[in-house]
């Protein structure tokens, strides 16, 4: 087995932390280059949904549901409580995520649809 020195292996460390900062720095140049998007495509028209006419009526339904079983007794006001931050937190996401975007890059770019 060969061994090698600490000043070597140190080299090679920080020649391999240079190839992946150079690597990282041009990933966004890579990834603007992108004419179609398809999995983004995809996955906005999942998020445009889960936010449109269709979730606005299941999160009805489940704040509904979950009310009158809480009234009831089959659940805890505490589980009702979970489910309506989580629908919050579905209707809010787009919004949340406009905002840490807008923080990052200075530009605020939501899903839109073509």
């Amino acid at each position: 087995m060969i061994k090698y020195s600490e000043e070597l292996r140190m080299g090679w460390k920080f020649s391999l932390l240079a190839l992946l900062v150079v690597a990282v720095s041009i990933l966004p140049d890579v990834a603007y280059a992108a004419v179609s998007d398809v999995a983004g495509d995809v996955m906005c028209s999942v998020a445009l949904s889960m936010t449109g006419n269709l979730g606005r009526g299941l999160a009805t339904i489940a704040v509904a549901v979950i009310g009158i079983s809480a009234m009831l007794g089959r659940v805890t006001w505490l589980q009702a409580v979970i489910v309506i931050v989580g629908i919050a937190c579905v209707f809010g996401a787009a919004s949340i995520m406009g905002q840490i975007e807008n923080y990052v890059t200075g530009v605020n770019t939501l899903c839109v649809t073509v």
